[in-house]
């Protein structure tokens, strides 16, 4: 993955499913504005036809064919949005990213290395994000959205999840990411003081 050499701040937030990034993501953004900063929002599948597509696909395909067409989501959002909105100097938080393809990717029967060149030319986030909590009170997060599962959802393989979420966190590791972990398991509010306050640092210690 390359360097963002863009300007801004590329800000991911990655985690197991039904740990609540979404609600966090949507609390922090709230926060940031609120210090005066332009920020702008984006996931993956994302909103295009291509997400829609990849979104609806999705139980339909597995392996590498799903893993290319998540990728090639990603690459169309770099140059239709990530790198546009970098250049205004905003704050882009993105929902999903190279983390969760080492997670979701994984449990699909991808070999991480084929995961990690497919995305070798997307940028790295300036601030990974890792949104976790218990096995227990993620299984709880899901059970009470039931009718709504994905097939990655189904069967009770949350103990994968966070066993390849460890592992992908290694690997970004060695891109030299900023690595922030958050246990989602608790106090919501203090999550996202956590996170916005870091978020504002970094931004400072840019302007420096």
């Amino acid at each position: 993955m390359l360097k963002n050499n863009y300007g801004g701040l590329f800000v991911v937030f990655d985690g197991p499913k039904g740990v609540g990034k979404t609600s966090l993501i949507e609390r922090v953004k709230v926060e940031l504005i609120k210090n005066n900063i332009s920020v702008w929002t984006t996931r993956t599948p994302s909103d295009t036809k291509l997400g829609k597509f990849v979104r609806h696909i999705a139980e339909k395909i597995k392996h590498e064919s799903l893993a290319c067409l998540i990728a090639a989501d990603r690459y169309n959002l770099l140059y239709t949005e990530i790198i546009p909105q970098l250049l205004e100097k905003r704050v882009v938080i993105m929902d999903r990213y190279v983390l969760s393809s080492l997670i979701l990717q994984r449990l699909d029967n991808v070999d991480s290395d084929f995961i990690l060149t497919i995305h070798k030319n997307l940028i790295m986030p300036d601030i990974q994000v890792v949104v976790t909590a218990s096995e227990s009170v993620i299984r709880t997060r899901l059970n009470e959205r039931k009718k709504y599962l994905s097939r990655f959802e189904k069967g009770n393989r949350t103990s994968e999840e966070l066993k390849y979420l460890n592992e992908g966190i290694e690997v970004l590791r060695t891109f030299g990411i900023q690595i922030m972990t958050l246990d989602n398991s608790g106090d919501f509010t203090a999550g996202v003081s956590f996170i916005t306050n870091n978020i504002l640092k970094c931004l400072s210690n840019i302007s420096k």
